[in-house]
């Protein structure tokens, strides 16, 4: 399926990188996942067991706590602080980070051996990559150049010295929205030809575990990059919220257990929020692009966790947001389109993408006309999970 247009060039989707069972890149601890070992929480372990091995008062990342906790912002802290020993500190823990990452690669690609429970299709996506983009959280700033220049270092000791390594352009909630709404332009293109409309806008939403984001974003489909940058940035407006507290989202962390009436009603409760939340930033949305004149797509983008169904269902991976999934009976696309009908939006259509293709997809549309035909491109989000894609290069 091609996932994203230009006008001389196309990204077609290979797989997606939802790879975090990969128990190939740790002969130390081979229990260990790709997730496990390069992500934001494998960030934080690292720090926490470096502060467990030293007395209280020499601990460095216990001094960077985020709401009492030692996390992956907790290094970034002691990274850009003015204590040199900690930022030493932090800047052996990225590298490490960086380590599992190269061996990751290794291991994706082939090159460390093949992985016996894939398909020779799955095997086939990430052989001979030609450029790696690192997004997400631990991609941004002085951290993520530190993490690529490291991915770099250990890549150029073996085979796969060639792998161009990339730090993202969107490592934010922007990667969400953009990514989902460039994954439905042919749709917004169709749209605007049909309106006689030169411009267009169209919204964007991701939906995180933590945070609901949203985006405006301007559309001219004459341009080879058809999303066009306003100012300094790829959209008209962009704003958030929080998806729940994360003591009410602690509750329904394993799917796979029978929850009791009080915490099903629960679950439900918060999911209505959920819903209420997303198109309260829609209609936000909506009437900042009324204020500006523009035409609006009736097409709206969702970033979601999980592998999302052409129908409009959530399938797997989103334990964290309850009773969302299709093993809910639960149709995301579908309940969200009838509460923007309620809400005064009629004839609005929900189009869902995984949320690390997406950003994926972000991070590589801004790119395509520059990108050579044939090149296979890969993108890894290390935030607090790991997602992404792998797709190829062509002409139209």
């Amino acid at each position: 399926m091609i996932h994203l247009i230009g006008k001389t060039k196309q990204f077609k989707l290979l797989g997606d990188g939802q790879i975090w069972d990969l128990k190939e890149i740790s002969p130390v601890a081979a229990q260990d996942t790709f997730e496990d070992l390069f992500s934001g929480r494998a960030l934080a372990g690292l720090a926490q067991k470096a502060d467990q091995q030293l007395p209280k008062n020499k601990r460095t990342f216990s001094r960077f706590r985020e709401k009492g906790k030692i996390t992956g912002l907790s290094v970034t802290r002691a990274l850009l602080g003015s204590e040199a020993k900690a930022r030493q500190n932090a800047a052996v823990l990225i590298d490490k980070l960086a380590q599992n990452g190269a061996a990751g690669i290794t291991a994706l690609t082939g090159a460390g051996g093949s992985k016996d429970s894939w398909s020779a299709k799955e095997k086939a996506y990430w052989k001979d990559l030609d450029r790696v983009i690192i997004g997400a959280g631990v991609s941004e700033g002085l951290t993520g150049r530190i993490l690529v220049r490291g991915i770099k270092k250990y890549l150029s000791r073996s085979s796969l010295s060639r792998i161009r390594i990339v730090q993202a352009k969107f490592p934010g909630k922007e990667a969400g929205f953009l990514g989902a709404v460039a994954s439905i332009l042919s749709l917004i293109f169709k749209e605007a030809a049909e309106k006689k409309a030169g411009l267009i806008a169209a919204v964007g939403i991701d939906l995180g575990r933590e945070d609901i984001g949203v985006g405006l974003v301007t559309i001219n489909p004459a341009l080879d990059i058809a999303i066009v940058k306003r100012g300094k940035n790829y959209w008209l407006f962009k704003d958030s919220v929080k998806t729940a507290s994360r003591r009410d989202l602690n509750i329904f962390l394993d799917a796979r257990r029978d929850y009791t009436a009080k915490e099903k009603e629960k679950g439900r409760r918060i999911r209505a929020s959920i819903l209420n939340k997303m198109a309260a930033l829609i209609l936000k949305a909506q009437q900042k692009a009324k204020n500006l004149k523009f035409t609006t797509s009736r097409h709206i983008a969702v970033a979601v966790p999980g592998c999302p169904s052409a129908e409009g269902y959530i399938l797997h991976s989103t334990d964290y947001l309850p009773f969302l999934r299709k093993d809910d009976a639960f149709n995301l696309a579908r309940n969200l389109e009838n509460l923007l009908t309620k809400k005064g939006l009629s004839g609005y259509h929900i189009h869902l993408i995984n949320d690390g293709i997406a950003a994926g997809i972000a991070n590589i549309y801004f790119n395509l006309s520059q990108a050579k035909n044939g090149e296979k491109i890969a993108f890894l989000g290390p935030g607090s999970g790991l997602g992404g894609c792998v797709g190829k290069v062509g002409a139209r």
